[in-house]
């Protein structure tokens, strides 16, 4: 049986994806074989597609950290034929082993996720990765006391995957959300996830002072980089920031002065674990969970596997919202 797959391969000092034609002998072993459904696109899948960066460790590998489908053979006792799972994060998948982008992955057992009752194939990878991050950085700003009653809650870069979950999540709990994005087009949409306010990049702050205006009681930043920086001098006293993204810049500089003089916590996020270890803060983002998004219909939409790599060229420049779910057959 042949199918096809993207191979990211280093040739001559480059990086470069290709689309192919497989067996199952050419995947990484594993117990469990899943005829993939659906595959998300996040901001570090783009990069591993495209070659930037170091998402990928081995060559050649197929790219993709999160799948959903059918397993179709199993030697693992917690699956068979027929069941309906999913694989997400890790170390592992779609980095330094075949990942999603193949329409067969085959993976060890205990990797592997079962789509709960009441959910389907879809909405897993739908909300997937983006979505628990945006989750867990929701929690961690509630443990550490930012509650709606505190002031304004600041979402930056708006109009991504993660940022609209952030966005749906907080506004649904009764927070008042301000996005901040530099795409004006995209208000409307910001508005119906359950944004209270939208500002541009520069709203941030103000000036290029230690300390600005407090502006903030809590702000969950996806981007890096100099906005960063921008939101710590803008924190409220005892603010809470919680940080996971770069595509603003992997590195900021800021002073010392919103951490000792504002008592500021910057709280970072790693939330890249395999859906068997998630616990209560992914069982809480299920229907009839306080932190299930509301509008995953409006932030996901999908693309056919056949144009993954063109979309992935126009997520690295900035040039789409919400998130790809990529559709395999048909």
């Amino acid at each position: 049986m042949k199918f096809k797959a993207i191979r990211l391969y280093q040739e001559d000092g480059r990086r470069i994806s290709r689309m192919v034609e497989q067996t199952l002998a050419d995947l990484d072993p594993g117990d469990v074989v899943i005829r993939s459904e659906y595959a998300a696109v996040n901001y570090k899948d783009a990069r591993a597609v495209t070659g930037v960066g170091n998402v990928i460790s081995r060559f050649p590998c197929v790219p993709g950290v999160e799948v959903s489908g059918t397993v179709v053979e199993s030697k693992h006792s917690a699956f068979r034929p027929g069941d309906r799972v999913t694989v997400q994060g890790g170390r592992d998948f779609g980095m330094r082993r075949d990942g999603a982008y193949s329409e067969y992955v085959r993976v060890p057992g205990a990797w592997i996720g079962r789509v709960p009752e009441g959910s389907d194939a879809f909405d897993m990878v739908g909300m997937g990765l983006a979505a628990y991050t945006s989750a867990v950085a929701v929690d961690e700003l509630m443990r550490h006391g930012v509650t709606p009653d505190k002031g304004k809650v600041v979402v930056t870069g708006g109009t991504g995957g993660s940022s609209s979950f952030a966005i749906d999540m907080l506004a649904g709990l009764g927070y008042h959300v301000v996005a901040s994005t530099g795409k004006v087009s995209e208000h409307e949409y910001l508005k119906k996830l359950g944004a209270a306010e939208i500002i541009g990049r520069d709203g941030l702050t103000t000036g290029d002072k230690p300390l600005e205006e407090q502006l903030w009681a809590g702000a969950i930043d996806v981007v890096g980089g100099a906005p960063l920086d921008k939101l710590l001098r803008s924190m409220q006293k005892r603010g809470v920031v919680c940080a996971f993204g770069n595509a603003a810049g992997e590195t900021f500089t800021t002073s010392i002065y919103p951490f000792i003089l504002r008592s500021v916590s910057l709280v970072g996020v790693n939330a890249n674990h395999p859906v068997p270890e998630r616990g209560e803060v992914w069982q809480r983002m299920m229907p009839g969970g306080d932190l299930h998004p509301r509008h995953i219909r409006d932030i996901c939409y999908t693309i056919p596997f056949l144009q993954l790599q063109a979309h992935c060229d126009k997520l690295i420049a900035g040039g789409v919202r919400g998130r790809a779910v990529v559709t395999f057959g048909g």
